[in-house]
C-alpha cells in the first residue's frame, strides 16, 4: 500500500509521535510511506532522522492553488493510494485530492465538535473514511454530524515494542534516577507530555505539594518542554515551584526521546489533563509496569479501569489525585499487583501490532468506499 500522512502543526508531541511510529512501522511491514508536514518543523526533522521518507509542505493556506497542486503532484508521483490527514488544515488540501486517491482523517482528541453546514461538507468531501483515538472522539464526531457510525473506526492509542520490557524494573528504576539524580528513596510522581495549560501539569506541583505535607517524600519528575506559544506557562511552572517551596524536589527534565528508560524513574504517574483522548503515555505506563493516575475526562475512562488498571479523580481535583498516590505509596504490593494487570491489559489490547491491524483495516476501508464513489460518479 503506498500512503501519505500529512501533518500541519510545527511542534512534536503525542499527536506526531504516534505518526512516525505508524510510518516506521508501515514502511518496515513492507509498505510505501511519506510523511508530508511544515518545512521547519520538529515532526520532518525527526522523519527524517529515521530515515523516513519525508516532504516539507506548508498547510497555513490550504485551498491555495499553489499548494494544492505541489500535494496533488506529490500524490501523483508517489502513486499514493492513501492519505491519512492528521490535522484540519491538511485535511482540507487533502479534500482537493479526492479525484486521485482515498482520504482518510484522524481525529486525536476528545472534546466537543463546532458544526456549521461547511464544516461539515468539508468532512464528507475531505474523507472516506474517519479514524478516531478514542470512542469519545467518535461519538463527538457522530454528534456534530461530521460522520456516521459506519464511517468511523476507533484506534487507540500503543506503546511502543521498548516499553514491554521483562527485564529487572529495580535495576531500570536505579539507572534512571541515577542519570536524573534524583534520590533513590524519593517518591516520583511523573507527568510526561508537551507544557501546556491543558495538560496541567501545574496540578502534578501541587499534588507533590500536598503530599509532602501529609508526610509522602514526594518529588516532582516534569518531562517535556513547551512550545513557543506556551513559553510562558513553562515559565509559569517553574515559579510555582518556587511559590509552593518545593523546588528542591521537582526535576524538570525537558524535552526526551528516551521516554522508555525514563518512565522507570517514576513510582506512578499522573495525567492530570482537562481533556484528553487515551493518553499516549497511559500505554507506556501500563507497559512498564508503572501506576497510572488520571483525570476521569475524554477517553481516559475508556482505558483507566478503577482498581483494575489504575485510578482516576475528576479533573483538578487536586486532593483526588492526592489521596490515591498516597495510597500507591502506602500499599506498594497491591500497587505493584494492579500494575501487573495494566500490564496484562497493555500485553493484550496494547500492542503497536495490534493497532496496525486496525489502522490498515481502516485504510482498506476507506479505499473500498473510494471506489465506490468513483463508479456512482462516473458516467453512464
Amino acid at each position: 500500500m503506498q500512503i501519505l500522512h500529512t501533518l500541519s502543526g510545527p511542534n512534536l508531541g503525542g499527536l506526531e509521535f504516534r505518526v512516525l511510529d505508524q510510518a516506521r512501522w508501515l514502511r518496515e511491514h513492507g509498505h510505501a510511506v511519506a510523511i508530508a508536514a511544515p518545512p521547519r518543523s520538529e515532526t520532518l526533522k525527526l522523519a527524517r532522522s529515521w530515515g523516513l521518507a519525508a516532504v516539507g509542505m506548508d498547510f497555513n493556506s490550504p485551498y491555495s492553488w499553489s499548494g494544492v497542486l505541489r500535494l496533488r503532484r506529490l500524490v501523483k508521483d508517489l502513486r499514493i493510494q492513501v492519505i491519512d490527514a492528521h490535522g484540519t488544515p491538511d485535511a482540507k488540501a487533502s479534500a482537493l485530492c479526492r479525484d486521485l486517491c482515498s482520504l482518510v482523517r484522524t481525529w486525536h482528541f476528545s472534546r466537543p465538535l463546532r458544526t456549521s453546514w461547511r464544516r461539515r461538507l468539508e468532512w464528507k468531501l475531505g474523507c472516506h473514511r474517519v479514524i478516531t483515538t478514542s470512542q469519545g472522539g467518535a461519538r463527538d464526531i457522530m454528534t456534530a454530524g461530521f460522520a456516521s457510525q459506519g464511517r468511523i473506526s476507533v484506534v487507540g492509542e500503543w506503546a511502543d515494542q521498548g516499553f514491554f520490557v521483562g527485564a529487572d524494573k529495580d535495576a531500570m528504576r536505579r539507572a534512571a534516577r541515577e542519570e536524573l539524580a534524583i534520590d533513590p528513596a524519593a517518591f516520583v510522581v511523573a507527568t510526561i507530555g508537551m507544557l501546556r495549560p491543558d495538560k496541567r501539569q501545574e496540578d502534578l506541583l501541587r499534588v507533590v505539594h500536598t503530599l509532602r505535607q501529609r508526610g509522602v517524600p514526594a518529588r516532582a519528575l516534569v518531562v517535556g518542554a513547551p512550545t513557543r506559544a506556551t513559553a510562558a506557562y513553562g515559565k509559569l511552572l517553574h515559579a510555582l515551584a518556587a511559590e509552593l517551596g518545593i523546588g528542591g524536589h521537582v526535576t524538570f527534565a525537558g524535552h526526551r526521546e528516551d521516554i522508555a528508560h525514563v518512565i522507570h524513574a517514576a513510582d506512578a504517574v499522573l495525567v492530570p489533563s482537562v481533556n484528553e483522548a487515551w493518553s499516549r503515555v497511559v500505554p507506556e505506563a501500563y507497559a512498564s509496569r508503572c501506576p497510572v493516575v488520571a483525570s476521569a475526562v475524554g477517553g481516559l475512562p475508556e482505558i483507566v479501569h478503577p482498581g483494575r488498571t489504575g485510578w482516576l479523580a475528576p479533573a483538578g481535583d487536586v486532593a483526588g489525585f492526592a489521596d490515591h498516590l498516597a495510597w500507591i505509596w502506602a500499599h506498594p504490593d497491591e500497587s505493584a499487583r494492579i500494575a501487573g494487570q495494566a500490564r496484562t491489559f497493555a500485553d493484550r489490547n496494547l500492542m503497536l501490532s495490534q493497532k496496525m491491524a486496525e489502522t490498515l483495516g481502516a485504510y482498506e476501508a476507506a479505499m473500498e468506499r473510494a471506489r465506490s464513489a468513483r463508479n456512482v460518479e462516473a458516467p453512464a
